[in-house]
């Protein structure tokens, strides 16, 4: 196992080390050579080495960057992004309301079945649908809920309308392919550290995705809430714990390759996902709206 961050900016302090297995021998001698100076900009070549008592010897190279910290606030966005550049707290809420819902082209409940299959695509299987709750890889082909169904990680029932046609309970960015007896036993639970009677609590793998699918909610439709209590009609909870995961659970290359397949149908983006610093600068103070 290799220390996971290759990315640093400057003054990071590094943790470059390694441990190996071999099928045969378990634990065996790993070692690198090659270093990385914080420093200093660039990019640094790392390459581990370990072998076995039989003298076979594994190496790998890793590519580890160095850059300038940078300021959210002067960064240049991508285009999509223009009219957020240089905002921050209740401005940039606002401002990135506007780009999400700007050309939104919405599809009906009844297409979504079949545009998960694609949103929610298994990179290592052909065909096949990752359930966001089970985690388990299944035939992505629609068969009318047996497999898998449509989940609303912000509950249908607080999101004060039924699905079916276009409209808030269709969006993409809200539904994920569930297995249907997960589905069924989270129900309308908020989401919390734990799996009461009120709450749930999802794999730790997918705890930053549905963080930052509540998060573009709020944004798109400007009468839902995240609280950080017992949700009614419109809100979702717990914000405290939602903020955790965001950070406990990095994007990755599955849930932003999400992101483009949804940009693709809706014309629209989740920007927690692109940059998910906006998380920070909307809600560091735990607020997202003018007291």
């Amino acid at each position: 196992m290799l220390d996971e961050v290759y990315a640093y900016t400057i003054g990071d302090t590094t943790n470059i080390g390694c441990t190996a297995i071999d099928n045969i021998d378990g634990s065996v001698v790993c070692s690198f050579s090659g270093t990385v100076d914080t420093s200093v900009v660039g990019s640094y070549d790392v390459t581990f080495t370990a072998s076995d008592t039989a003298g076979n010897v594994a190496t790998l190279e890793v590519t580890y960057t160095v850059s300038e910290e940078i300021d959210p606030l002067t960064m240049d966005l991508e285009a999509y992004y223009d009219d957020a550049e240089g905002l921050t707290s209740t401005a940039l809420l606002l401002a990135l309301r506007i780009i999400v819902n700007d050309g939104f082209n919405g599809v009906s409940y009844d297409d979504a079945r079949y545009i998960l299959d694609e949103t929610d695509a298994d990179p290592d299987v052909p065909g096949n649908v990752i359930l966001v709750y089970s985690r388990l890889s299944v035939s992505g082909v629609w068969d009318y809920g047996a497999t898998w169904n449509r989940e609303h990680v912000w509950p249908q029932s607080l999101l004060g309308t039924s699905a079916g046609g276009t409209n808030i309970a269709s969006d993409l960015h809200n539904l994920m392919a569930a297995d249907p007896d997960f589905n069924s036993s989270r129900g309308n639970k908020y989401f919390d550290n734990a799996t009461t009677t009120v709450a749930y609590e999802p794999p730790d793998e997918v705890k930053g995705d549905v963080a930052r699918i509540l998060f573009y909610m709020i944004v798109m439709y400007d009468y839902l809430n995240l609280v950080d209590e017992l949700p009614v009609v419109y809100e979702m909870a717990l914000l405290a714990t939602l903020l955790e995961w965001h950070e406990m659970d990095p994007v990755d290359d599955w849930e932003e390759n999400r992101n483009d397949v949804i940009f693709s149908y809706q014309d629209n983006r989740n920007p927690f996902i692109d940059y998910p610093h906006f998380v920070e600068m909307i809600f560091g103070d735990h607020s997202y709206y003018d007291e």
